[in-house]
């Protein structure tokens, strides 16, 4: 049997041309699996419901998977050779739920119930075999102490969990968030990723096996600084961690050919602004460690699939998109803007890579947004537009789709206009 590597927090204990069509209406969030045979699955929220759409023959179909509390959130998403395996977390942190498809219909597995006193850690899941792994924390309030967990459902639905730590290890302001990674042959083992004191994560810990090496992404809270961070670390002959981003929250994660990717969204607040409210715009991001692409809206995930192609969930105004590419991006976008003395705006900037014309947006945190004009590329693919805005503050965006993929790039300005 394969070891199981699970990394918590911030540490790891082992045991052909894109696509962009509409995969779900009016929905603003989700998260995206691809099966090992390509085919792709979004899940989602509907009130009290998880739902799961899936694309076969060229369509999109959704299915009620489970029923579970208000409050509820979708915490994982996996796709493997027998379908898609969702984890539900339960109002206030309490419980965790797996759902999947199995040949009677979907079922729903209790894999977690979280003590008085305690709440649970964002989880982890892997599938292997017919096998899901779910690795989970702990938490209790008074104490800070956390107690890692690993729970592996069998084909037929029977589960057995086991404890990794005990005594409290480790300590965390926050219940830590835990990933399952699958790596050799024996059973499981401590590893060393990365630590730091006073800092703690945020939202999921994602990880995957690439090489001989084991990575580990996760968006942490600098309490000194105010800040947050997205982190990319590796385990491999050297140990090695850096902040890829340095305000993001963190939605998604790969190994490519060209290394680790990191799907975020950096944001522009009301109070960034000087306005009221807290109100933000976001601004989808991907990173490796060569280039990096922004993305006009919220980028809901990310996922590797098949022969090195890369799958894209995005909320666009009428719902959930998805894109898969087949090449690396090659387009990328730089954008200024300079007042004029006489009330105008002259806007700049560049489309590496584009053709044709690029859209230019006023946004304002909380009100929609409203388009200034578009530019014509030149032939470098420079462009420049003349502004006359009637009310600030806003930031500009510009937006570029590129006509082979269908997949919106986008430059949103970080300082006010």
């Amino acid at each position: 049997m394969k070891s199981l590597t699970l990394a918590v927090a911030f540490g790891l204990v082992a045991v052909g041309s894109a696509s962009a069509e509409l995969a779900v209406r009016n929905v603003d969030d989700g998260m995206i699996a691809v099966s090992p045979g390509g085919t792709p699955f979004v899940a989602y929220l509907q009130g009290k419901n998880v739902e799961i759409a899936a694309r076969r023959g060229g369509t999109w179909r959704t299915s009620r998977a489970a029923r579970v509390a208000r409050g509820s959130n979708l915490v994982a998403f996996r796709a493997g050779r027998r379908g898609a395996v969702v984890l539900v977390r339960g109002p206030g942190s309490h419980s965790l739920d797996l759902v999947r498809r199995t040949r009677a219909g979907w079922q729903k597995i209790r894999i977690a119930r979280a003590p008085s006193g305690s709440r649970l850690g964002w989880p982890g899941l892997v599938l292997e075999r017919g096998n899901a792994f779910v690795a989970f924390t702990r938490w209790w309030h008074g104490t800070h102490k956390t107690a890692l967990l690993l729970t592996r459902v069998g084909p037929r639905g029977r589960t057995q969990s086991v404890q990794i730590t005990g005594s409290g290890f480790p300590k965390s302001f926050v219940a830590p968030p835990a990933v399952p990674v699958l790596a050799g042959r024996t059973t499981w083992k401590g590893q060393y990723i990365d630590a730091g004191y006073g800092d703690f994560p945020v939202g999921p810990l994602l990880g995957a096996v690439g090489g001989n090496a084991v990575y580990a992404a996760w968006t942490q809270a600098l309490l000194g600084a105010g800040q947050l961070p997205v982190s990319l670390a590796k385990h491999g002959r050297s140990i090695e961690s850096d902040f890829v981003l340095d305000r993001a929250v963190m939605t998604g994660f790969g190994l490519t050919a060209r290394g680790p990717e990191v799907g975020a969204n950096e944001w522009v607040s009301a109070g960034d602004l000087g306005l009221a409210g807290e109100a933000v715009v976001w601004a989808g991001v991907v990173v490796n460690r060569r280039a990096d692409f922004e993305l006009d809206g919220w980028l809901a995930g990310l996922a590797s699939a098949p022969r090195g192609t890369r799958d894209l969930l995005l909320a666009r105004p009428d719902g959930l998109s998805w894109y898969r590419l087949r090449r690396p991006p090659s387009i990328h976008i730089d954008l200024d803007a300079t007042k004029q003395l006489n009330g105008t705006t002259i806007v700049t900037g560049d489309v590496r890579g584009g053709s044709g014309t690029v859209k230019l947006y006023r946004e304002r945190p909380g009100e929609p947004r409203e388009l200034a004009g578009s530019a014509p590329l030149a032939d470098d693919g420079s462009f420049t537009f003349l502004d006359t805005p009637s009310i600030g503050p806003f930031v500009y965006r510009a937006v570029y789709t590129d006509r082979a993929t269908g997949l919106p790039y986008a430059t949103l300005l970080r300082n006010p206009a």
